[in-house]
């Protein structure tokens, strides 16, 4: 698997949790959909991190 594909299965992750986490905070729990947005924002860093390491990709 490229770094390419890897980052951009861990993008749409981060947009699905995103997402997830904001409904979840809006309908259900403000905590609970805390914790889901903070996941995925380490889901993104990841990525990031992953994004200036290899910058010739």
């Amino acid at each position: 698997m490229s770094i390419r594909v890897l980052r951009n299965w861990l993008n749409f992750i981060f947009i699905i949790g995103a997402l997830v986490g904001m409904l979840v905070y809006v309908k259900y729990s403000r905590e609970t959909g805390i914790y889901i947005i903070l996941a995925s924002m380490i889901v993104k860093f990841t990525e990031s991190a992953l994004r200036m390491i290899h910058k010739n990709d």
